[in-house]
């Protein structure tokens, strides 16, 4: 009763920030949250350290796809332009470099959020995040088979 009290809270919470019905990651996002809390039976305590770290995981994922794109533009108006073997290898480095901080920066903070889960936790937090990834590929393969 005690995390279904909690659950709601934090539902309740996300749901009084800025939302888009028309948005669906916000949708998923909120579902996402529901669902982990749920499968990792997370305690109070837990919920209120996990969240934020996996949000922070996030934005280093997001992060790295703007930037990503930026140097995939770049590299693009290089080749357009005929630019030499050296420009081009010096956005190509950037790219390496991004790549790199990146999984550091994801390393560091999983490392955040095993300290606060436990073992078995941490086993179903990997498996809920291949099989719900797989589940929204799935539903936005259908949402695309059925458009006109």
């Amino acid at each position: 009763m005690k995390k279904l009290v909690i659950l709601l809270g934090f539902i309740a919470i996300s749901f009084s920030q800025q939302f888009d019905n028309k948005d669906p990651r916000a949708i998923i996002e909120k579902v996402k949250i529901y669902r982990l809390t749920q499968e990792l039976d997370l305690s109070t305590e837990q919920a209120v350290m996990f969240f934020p770290k996996l949000h922070e995981l996030q934005k280093i994922e997001k992060g790295f796809r703007q930037e990503k794109m930026r140097i995939l533009f770049e590299l693009k108006d290089l080749l357009r332009n005929n630019a030499d073997d050296k420009e081009i290898l010096k956005i190509v480095s950037k790219y390496e470099d991004i790549q790199r901080k990146k999984i550091e920066d994801q390393i560091k903070k999983i490392k955040e959020m095993w300290k606060i889960l436990t073992p078995v936790q941490r086993a179903k937090f990997l498996i809920f995040q291949e099989e719900f990834d797989k589940e929204i590929r799935e539903m936005i393969k259908q949402v695309k088979k059925h458009r006109p």
